[in-house]
């Protein structure tokens, strides 16, 4: 990739862009022009497209129509075999926000000192309402570049943490410097059901009710301040950081964006918003299909996930054929073939495919309402962003609603519709100059314009890995391995198996509570290095949740984390038992 920006293209001709590198930082800049001729154009939504000429001038839109004008010095992208299209814009993301606390120091964190009520201090609780993003902003940070290349111009961001993070700031996801890729700071306030560890509020009971405490102690902070301001002989209002943080809230000047991607916390969610009345917005949502009547009836503003389950059906297809013959759940007499069906995994195997498409149509079901939402990238790999909104779009969402979501509604959501959103004069240039039809299988970007910033990508050959590297990487996992995994509740164990199939890895996994529902198998297996990364698909309380596993391997011995949806990470450690010759 190279950003060319805003230099003159007889400059432009004869310097070699390294990848990555702006051009002009050791550069002056000689031109803020840039003419994008006779493209295919889309300015919003639902609008038809037409063949016409974009002019841009100090990251502003200066023109939209046929037959243009170009500036004797503009920089000319010749565009009669592109299409233009608004950049998107992410509702809700990590995008640029490094975690403070590393995995060792969770591991490695002692039980937190509390007061003489048995509180323990805010950070230690993970209430931190006051903690701006600035303070984990990293310009640097690779994520912006890849979502960047993914056609996002802008984020709305938040704060890692716990019950309160802190606040939430929308970034331009162009530049060097936090100053100027923080656009509108601390505009919002994050909340999700993750508790404290090792103390008070610990259970999801713990956090609802904490959220109460805060607010209505915040509540009466507002009260006490207005009448100690109007008159005298009344006591000096005794002040908390994460008190003083909710006033916004509590006067509705600052939205709640909630995480709630399970119908279970999106429920919670709107029945603590129904409880104190604050401005909410659901947000990371995957299953909110279930409250399309509450959702549509209070308003209530939604974030929807570009996460999907892995459809697991695909991949037993490809495996079935060459691993039908050694199943143990096949038997072969001299002239029959048995096939004997777990009923338990049956019925397993049906609830994924029946979840799998709810969540495949959630968004076209929910458009298919009238209900608005936007779309966030928190919980998205950017290699299956569009391979989702593709999937998305297979099972009943309008295409036309599709973009809508990743710009026009989201720009909306955050106050900064007049600015963004749409291409039209005087708007930031913000835009995807494409190969093809936006969300068509063969289109790629060509050119991003984020604040009038030109970044030009190139197709990369997928490199392909030889039968040695293969070979080692399996050798690296393979055989049994027993795990502890130590949770708040008690320390579960159990054993992981992996085994070569082909040139790829198989596993599965035994445990506590771990195949109740008749699933025993790994998914999404990724060796990279020494570490090793799978999903595993559990069902608790009629809901299915996948579990994320990262984990180092030295050796004989593995140590890493379990992802557990809302409920946090964990430790895993294990010890291979068993090696093949």
């Amino acid at each position: 990739m190279r950003k060319v920006s805003l230099i003159a293209g007889f400059i432009l001709c004869m310097i070699s862009v390294i990848c990555g590198q702006p051009i002009e930082d050791n550069m002056p800049r000689i031109t803020g022009a840039i003419a994008l001729q006779n493209a295919t154009i889309v300015t919003a939504p639902g609008a038809a497209p037409y063949t016409g000429t974009v002019l841009i001038r100090d990251g502003l839109i200066t023109d939209v129509k046929a037959g243009s004008t170009i500036p004797p010095d503009a920089y000319i992208i010749q565009a009669d075999s592109l299409f233009v299209y608004p950049a998107f814009v992410d509702a809700f993301s990590y995008t640029g926000v490094k975690n403070p606390e590393s995995e060792d120091d969770r591991r490695n964190r002692s039980r937190p000192d509390v007061d003489e009520e048995g509180n323990p201090s805010l950070d230690d609780a993970g209430i931190t309402p006051y903690q701006s993003v600035r303070a984990s902003f990293d310009p640097k940070d690779k994520s912006i570049a890849d979502w960047r290349e993914q056609g996002f111009a802008i984020a709305h961001v938040v704060p890692h943490g716990q019950m309160l993070p802190g606040m939430g700031s929308v970034i331009i996801l162009s530049g060097e410097e936090a100053d100027k890729m923080l656009w509108k700071e601390n505009t919002s306030m994050y909340s999700q059901w993750s508790g404290a560890r090792g103390s008070y509020p610990q259970t999801l009971i713990g956090v609802f009710a904490k959220w109460r405490e805060l607010y209505q102690n915040a509540s009466q902070l507002v009260s006490h301040q207005a009448i100690y301001d109007e008159g005298t002989f009344v006591t000096r209002p005794q002040y908390n950081r994460a008190h003083e943080a909710l006033i916004p809230v509590v006067k509705n000047e600052k939205p709640v964006y909630f995480r709630a991607p399970e119908a279970k916390n999106i429920s919670r969610a709107l029945a603590l918003q129904e409880d104190l009345g604050m401005d909410m917005v659901i947000a990371d949502a995957t299953e909110a299909w279930y409250f399309k009547d509450k959702l549509k009836s209070r308003s209530i503003p939604l974030v929807l996930s570009l996460k999907l389950p892995e459809d697991k059906s695909e991949k037993s297809k490809k495996d079935g054929d060459k691993n039908a013959a050694s199943s143990d759940s096949v038997k072969t007499t001299d002239t029959t073939e048995v096939v004997i069906v777990d009923p338990e995994k049956e019925a397993f195997e049906k609830r994924r495919a029946e979840s799998l498409e709810q969540h495949r149509q959630q968004a076209g079901v929910l458009a298919g309402e009238g209900i608005p939402f936007s779309f966030g990238t928190m919980s998205t790999r950017t290699g299956d962003f569009m391979k989702n909104i593709r999937l998305m779009i297979e099972n009943g969402l309008d295409s036309v609603q599709a973009l809508a979501a990743l710009t026009t509604q989201p720009a909306k959501l955050l106050g900064i519709d007049k600015h963004c959103g749409t291409i039209a004069p005087g708007k930031m240039a913000n835009m995807m100059i494409c190969t093809a039809p936006l969300f068509s299988e063969d289109n790629t970007i060509k050119y991003m314009l984020v604040e009038g910033a030109l970044y030009e990508y190139e197709l990369k050959e997928k490199k392909k890995g030889n039968s040695k590297e293969t070979l080692s990487r399996i050798s690296l996992v393979e055989g049994t391995w027993a795990y502890l995994i130590d949770s708040p509740d008690q320390v579960r164990e159990g054993t992981f198996t992996f085994k070569k199939s082909g040139e790829q890895v198989t596993g599965t996994i035994t445990g506590q509570d771990m195949t109740d529902g008749g699933n025993d198998e790994l998914e999404n297996i990724v060796i990279d290095g020494k570490t090793i990364a799978f999903t595993f698909d559990i069902e608790l309380g009629g809901q299915m949740i996948e579990l994320e596993f990262d984990l180092e391997v030295d050796g004989d011995a593995m140590d890493g984390s379990v992802s557990v949806a809302e409920f946090g990470s964990f430790k895993v450690t294990g010890q291979r038992t068993n090696k093949p010759e």
